[in-house]
């Protein structure tokens, strides 16, 4: 019987990972611990931190039982240095990686026997970079390039020799929800099935061909969504931008997934809320938050991906919030 591994994750915990940890562990390896995402200075017991805790919690409860991991939080301005000591008294074998948008400084790398593994929501080499998925359904490329990658992390981004990937199919990209479930069911396979071949010689990995290839990241400039996009080419990009539409100026939504029965196409009861975009496929309804304290109601939006009669006047501009981020975004 073959000796079990050991493994630290750099990754925030969710439903889309918890599935990865669950699987290593079923597959009798163990969790040295897990690294997560940290709070910023000041804000190390605020009411979102400690939220976001307890969903970690509930995560890795669901789909590890009582058998949670020791989570070490990282935080600005990430001391390499100093979680490097923590992990070197580990005595993991590996570091798995994902959605951490910073390079992994080498010194940390020769922390682990087997160096560190990255997981890329993307099939290498194209689409490198911090935003793949994003920018895959932006270029109406997702069914071309879309999967994950398990590669060697090297001193470059995302450049290192792949060992395996999985692609996504077309019904996959239906909608954000789909992508996650095709993300989880992939980053579980490579990293508790490929990832331990290669720890014990039996996987080398093959090069990434030279030549230029996109670079995938989300620039802070708007990103416009015109007539010619489809609900299909909208739908899996809208969850958790922020959207304003030209005309309306001061009208910055959060979008978000669908939460009701659609309205008819061609409706623009403004009043009620409901506010066909034009864009070949955006609608968006408000709805109202119960004020807090002195504060207004805040006006929260639903994004909806329908085909609606094309409206030349309207244009829906979405500002994507990762490069307002630092540290573990979906890379």
């Amino acid at each position: 019987m073959e000796k079990p591994l050991s493994a630290v994750f750099i990754t925030e915990v969710s439903s889309v990972t918890a599935p990865m940890l669950a699987r290593w562990a079923n597959r009798g390896h163990r969790i040295a611990a897990v690294v997560v995402p940290g709070p910023r200075a000041g804000k190390r017991f605020s009411f979102s931190v400690m939220r976001r805790r307890l969903r970690r919690r509930l995560a890795l409860r669901s789909h590890l039982g009582h058998a949670v991991p020791p989570l070490i939080e990282f935080s600005p301005p990430y001391d390499w240095d100093a979680l490097g000591r923590v992990l070197g008294m580990l005595g993991a074998d590996l570091l798995v990686c994902f959605g951490y948008g910073k390079l992994i400084p080498q010194t940390a790398l020769e922390l682990f026997p087997n160096g560190g593994l990255n997981l890329h929501p993307a099939l290498l080499p194209h689409y490198r970079g911090p935003n793949p998925i994003h920018r895959l359904v932006i270029d109406q490329m997702h069914e071309a390039h879309g999967g994950v990658t398990l590669h060697k992390m090297t001193s470059g981004f995302d450049e290192g020799d792949i060992l395996a990937q999985v692609g996504f199919e077309a019904e996959d990209w239906r909608s954000a929800a789909t992508v996650n479930r095709a993300l989880a069911d992939a980053m579980a396979v490579l990293a508790a099935d490929i990832a331990p071949e290669f720890c014990r010689g039996r996987l080398a990995g093959s090069p990434q061909p030279d030549g230029a290839y996109l670079w995938a990241r989300i620039e802070p400039g708007p990103l416009i969504v015109g007539t010619q996009s489809s609900s299909e080419h909208v739908r899996p990009a809208m969850p958790d931008r922020r959207v304003e539409c030209s005309g309306q100026r001061g009208d910055k939504w959060k979008a978000g997934p669908v939460g009701s029965a659609d309205p008819s196409p061609g409706t623009t009861q403004r009043r009620s809320g409901e506010m066909p975009m034009g864009t070949g496929g955006v609608r968006l309804r408000r709805r109202a938050r119960p004020p807090s304290g002195l504060q207004q109601a805040v006006p929260a939006v639903v994004a909806m991906a329908v085909e609606t009669p094309p409206d030349p006047a309207r244009t829906a501009i979405l500002r994507h919030p990762a490069f307002r981020r630092e540290g573990l975004n979906a890379s």
